[in-house]
């Protein structure tokens, strides 16, 4: 595999595992090997300034005997016993209420990309990991492309990706991870709202057409 694919590789690996990170916490999955395998991408798209906050994070994970403490946490951040924070819906930073025009064109686009929602998930299409979790589909479909010698299909998503960041998570997601350091009273939160922001601008630098 080559340095590209490589990285396109690790693209998909940070997506999918930010997307698992705002989750409804659970402790057998924060002591596995998350922050590890998220290190380990980070670093393979040079993106390295994370290493000590996520080492500082490892050691207090493992210290956590319960889950409880970050669900209370979870919830006071992102559905509130009456106003959450930090909403991690995409419309209520466009539109200021749930299921908003930005909404259904983000249904329609997962639609047009062979996407379905599955039924197991019990919240909106614009819930944050819904969309980042698009767009590891989205890489890990391009990758594929790639690697099958289908350049036209790998451009196509890579074309998606370029326009999701464009006109949905870069709109929305630089003013959801303020809120959560705004308001985060927990490490764990704190640092993955800084991966999330940072991550997430230098995608729309780079994947910017032109």
């Amino acid at each position: 595999m080559n340095e590209s694919l490589g990285k396109l590789a690790a693209r998909a690996d940070v997506y999918g595992l930010l997307s698992q990170a705002y989750y409804t916490p659970e402790i057998s999955f924060l002591k596995g090997d998350f922050l590890a395998t998220l290190l380990r991408a980070l670093g393979s798209l040079e993106v390295d300034s994370f290493a000590g906050e996520v080492k500082n994070l490892e050691g207090y994970l493992q210290a956590l005997s319960k889950s409880e403490e970050l669900s209370l946490e979870y919830t006071r951040l992102f559905r509130g016993p009456v106003k959450a924070k930090a909403y991690p819906y995409e419309s209520m930073y466009i539109e200021g209420g749930m299921m908003g025009t930005s909404t259904l064109d983000v249904l329609r686009r997962y639609g047009e990309a062979g996407v379905a929602i599955e039924e197991g998930f019990k919240d909106l299409p614009d819930h944050i990991s819904a969309e980042l979790e698009f767009m590891h589909y989205l890489c890990r479909r391009e990758l594929d492309a790639l690697q099958r010698g289908a350049d036209d299909e790998a451009r196509r998503f890579r074309d998606r990706q370029q326009s999701f960041l464009r006109e949905h998570l870069n709109k929305w997601v630089p003013r959801f991870t303020s809120l959560i350091q705004q308001y985060a009273a927990m490490p764990y939160y704190l640092t993955i709202a800084e991966i999330t922001r940072e991550f997430i601008k230098g995608e729309a630098t780079s994947n910017s057409p032109g």
